[in-house]
C-alpha cells in the first residue's frame, strides 16, 4: 500500500502541531506540507501534491465552495477532510456540496483520525455523528431554501457588507441598478432575512464573507 500523501492548513500552530504529532509515526501516512494561510496553501500545494487535505473551516476567508472547486479543478484526485467545531449548518453544507467527504470535531483520537484520513482517501465518507444531524438539518432546510449563490450575487453580498448602496455597487460593476436590486432582493430571500443589517450578520456568521 502507498502512503498516503497529506497536507494540513489550520491557522493555529498548536492545532497542526497537534495533528502531525498524533500522525507522526502512523503507518503508510506522509505529512507532505502545511499551511497558516490560504495564500501559502495556494502557493505550495502544487509541489507538495497531497492525496488529503485536512483544514479547518476557520481558514476560509472566502466561501468553503470556492475554495474547493479551485482547488480541485488544480487537483482532481484531491480529497477533503475538515477538522472543526463548527455548528453552522449552512458552511457544512455547502463543504459538503463542493466535495468534502469527511468532518471530524477536534477532540478527535488518533485511530478515528486515521480511520477517517483512510475513508476519504478511498473514496468514502467519514462523518461524526452530530455533523450528519446538522447536514441532515441543514439540507432539509436547504429544501425550500436554495443557498446556492452565483458568482455575480456573491459579488453583490461582498460589497452589500462593505456598506455599499445599491447606486454605488451599480457603479462598480457596471450595471444598471435595478439589477443590483434584483440581486439584492434574491440574496436576502436565500439567506432567509428582510434587513440589510440582518443579512450582514447571517453573511458574517455562516462565513460566506471575511470578517477582515
Amino acid at each position: 500500500m502507498d502512503n498516503i500523501k497529506v497536507f494540513i492548513a489550520d491557522e493555529h500552530y498548536l492545532i497542526r502541531e497537534g495533528v502531525k504529532g498524533t500522525l507522526a509515526g502512523a503507518e503508510h501516512i506522509q505529512i507532505v506540507g502545511e499551511s497558516s494561510d490560504l495564500v501559502h496553501l495556494h502557493n505550495n500545494i502544487d509541489s507538495s501534491n497531497p492525496n488529503v487535505l485536512i483544514f479547518e473551516l476557520n481558514l476560509c476567508k472566502e466561501p468553503v465552495r470556492d475554495l474547493i472547486q479551485d482547488l480541485k479543478l488544480k487537483h482532481p484526485r484531491l480529497k477533503f477532510l475538515i477538522i472543526s467545531d463548527c455548528d453552522c449548518e449552512l458552511p457544512l453544507v455547502m463543504a459538503v456540496r463542493a466535495g468534502v467527504t469527511g468532518f471530524l470535531r477536534k477532540n478527535v483520537l488518533k485511530e478515528e483520525l486515521l480511520y477517517a484520513i483512510q475513508q476519504v482517501h478511498n473514496n468514502k465518507e467519514y462523518f461524526v455523528g452530530d455533523i450528519t444531524q446538522l447536514l441532515l438539518k441543514g439540507l432539509l432546510n436547504n429544501a425550500t431554501s436554495d443557498f446556492s449563490f452565483s458568482d455575480r450575487e456573491l459579488e453583490v453580498l461582498r460589497y452589500i457588507c462593505k456598506g455599499r448602496s445599491n447606486e454605488q455597487i451599480a457603479d462598480i460593476l457596471f450595471i444598471s441598478e435595478k439589477t443590483i436590486a434584483t440581486h439584492r432582493r434574491n440574496i436576502m430571500k436565500k439567506a432567509g432575512v428582510k434587513k440589510s443589517t440582518d443579512l450582514i450578520i447571517w453573511a458574517l456568521d455562516n462565513k460566506i464573507v471575511s470578517r477582515s
